[in-house]
């Protein structure tokens, strides 16, 4: 059978992975690919010296054959070297080499299948410098092992503190409550004084106000109207609510119901001197401003925000409000990429600087670089991070920094880049929408927080039962858009979104959790129990 499939200049190719998804393993025996060049799976070089492109097979270490219309000895020196040649002229001799290699190194091919026998060169990622496929959790904890939490830090005033990281510890200087006093509305009085039977009336011999310190003391047999916050006048140590009373003009009575101390706030209960009351590093909350104003402190010291450049590549790109009210060119797109980094970067603690769109073209890419890392801690890039011919960004870094990975597996967004520019982290995060999106949640997320906070996010993940059915094959750890509804039962049910291609951003917008399928998952049955990521949680 014969796949063919055209895409429009708007969507991306897609990986071999991808395209092989589409075939149905059962009904073949083998399958020959044309085109895909750059993908790591055995291959055969066509070389025909008239066309004028170089051998591949010199940095291609997947490279087991070349087929060509030439003799050894026309080829380049290098080349004419531990590689079987096979002759364009003759494609039988050509599928007799195929067939021997399959049985040589797979399994269920029949005994008698071809005839001639080749020892071809075993491929190998040895000449490359980086791992192939890192899974998920190798990626993530890779990115935060090359991370060093910031340390510059800032004096801000406590109000502009909300939500930003702590760089001293909050160490308390006085009491909190700072004086013993009443929980309720009530009267204070002696828990000694209380009766073990029947009732005790108790004369009112004043009023203790919030605020106001009360002037005189309790004796035997007496009460002291007291108000909320009030500090507890001399000689009681009890608070009898209101509501719990019978008021007789200046009496009150009350039964044997109630205990001694009950109803009183002790000095310091709340926060002591001496306590440290926040830690360093921690994200300071609304709780935590209050706690802060409750010591007396204005001013407080937090590290800086973490500085993220971003920007877009692609020749195709437009971006919107550029000035030009032309219509979009054939093959033109706007640029949706950037305006979805910027609402994710928004939502988190840090500086933005959104530099635009940058062309296919080595020069302007390695500008933007060298801009981009003077000024920021962590570089994003969407697009040219695959393997097309347009695709600069690999070429350039190789250049300007050092790359710890390209690939992850993992659906949608296995082309992810992460590495080293100077002294800045770099995310060379796919082209397309859903992938960007995917992929800046799972990975960039984190390594911002870690970043600023020093400290680790697990983000919430919960157990829900799946009502659609999810193809799936084992070896990579996938993301389905899903839409979860928590029932009156408390239990949580979850379907996908719509159609799942890395391109349809509607998808995402209707969502409002991942579908977490890891790389040992072979589907997924309706009514199966699956994890969920919500998005209200990471989003």
């Amino acid at each position: 059978m014969a796949y063919m499939h055209e895409f429009p200049q708007d969507q991306a190719e897609p990986e071999l992975e991808q395209a092989l998804e589409a075939l149905d393993p059962s009904l073949l025996d083998i399958v020959l690919v044309e085109g895909f060049k750059h993908a790591r799976c055995p291959k055969i070089e066509l070389f025909r010296p008239e066309v004028g492109k170089p051998l591949m097979f010199t940095h291609d270490s997947n490279i087991i054959a070349i087929a060509t219309n030439v003799e050894a000895s026309e080829l380049p020196t290098s080349a004419a070297v531990d590689i079987p040649l096979l002759d364009l002229d003759q494609p039988g001799s050509m599928v007799d080499f195929i067939i021997e290699y399959l049985k040589q190194h797979k399994t269920g091919l029949p005994a008698n299948a071809g005839s001639k026998h080749v020892i071809p060169r075993q491929p190998s990622c040895a000449d490359d410098e980086h791992p192939d496929m890192f899974t998920v959790s190798e990626a993530r904890q890779k990115i935060l092992d090359e991370i060093t939490p910031l340390a510059a830090s800032e004096r801000l005033p406590l109000r502009q503190a909300l939500n930003r990281v702590l760089a001293e510890d909050i160490v308390s200087s006085l009491n909190v409550p700072g004086h013993t006093n009443s929980a309720v509305d009530g009267y204070a009085l002696a828990g000694n004084a209380l009766p073990d039977s029947n009732t005790r009336d108790f004369r009112i011999t004043g009023t203790a106000m919030a605020g106001i310190l009360f002037d005189g003391s309790c004796g035997n047999g007496e009460c002291i109207r007291i108000m909320t916050g009030a500090v507890m006048p001399a000689g009681t140590d009890t608070v009898i609510m209101q509501e719990h009373v019978r008021l007789n003009d200046d009496t009150i009575t009350i039964d044997s119901t109630h205990r001694a101390g009950q109803n009183v706030r002790q000095a310091g209960e709340d926060i002591a001197v001496g306590d440290t009351v926040l830690q360093q590093r921690k994200a300071i909350t609304s709780a935590d401003l209050g706690i802060i104003s409750s010591l007396g402190i204005g001013e407080i010291d937090v590290f800086r925000r973490p500085r993220v450049a971003f920007f877009s590549t692609g020749d195709e790109l437009r971006s919107i409000g550029d000035g030009s009210n032309r219509p979009l060119k054939s093959g033109e797109i706007y640029d949706s990429n950037r305006y979805s980094l910027y609402g994710m970067l928004k939502r988190l603690n840090v500086e933005i600087l959104d530099l635009g769109v940058v062309r296919d073209n080595p020069d302007d890419m390695k500008l933007a670089f060298d801009h981009a890392c003077s000024v920021a801690d962590i570089i994003i890039t969407s697009g040219g991070v695959s393997v097309g011919e347009a695709d600069f960004i690999k070429d350039v870094l190789a250049q300007l920094g050092s790359m710890h990975f390209w690939k992850i597996a993992m659906k949608p967004g296995r082309p992810l880049t992460f590495g080293h520019i100077n002294d800045s982290l770099f995310f060379g995060l796919p082209g397309n929408p859903v992938a960007v999106m995917v992929t800046f949640y799972q990975f960039v997320k984190p390594a911002i927080h870690y970043l600023g906070s020093g400290t680790h996010h697990t983000p919430l993940t919960v157990n829900a039962t799946c009502s659609s059915s999810l193809r799936k094959k084992p070896g990579r750890f996938e993301f389905i858009r899903g839409i979860y509804n928590s029932n009156n039962d408390g239990t949580i049910t979850v379907h996908k979104s719509g159609h799942q291609g890395s391109g349809i951003l509607t998808s995402m917008s209707e969502a409002n959790c991942f579908i977490l399928l890891d790389e040992d998952n072979a589907g997924v049955s309706a009514g199966d129990t699956v994890r969920i990521q919500p998005f209200d949680v990471i989003i």
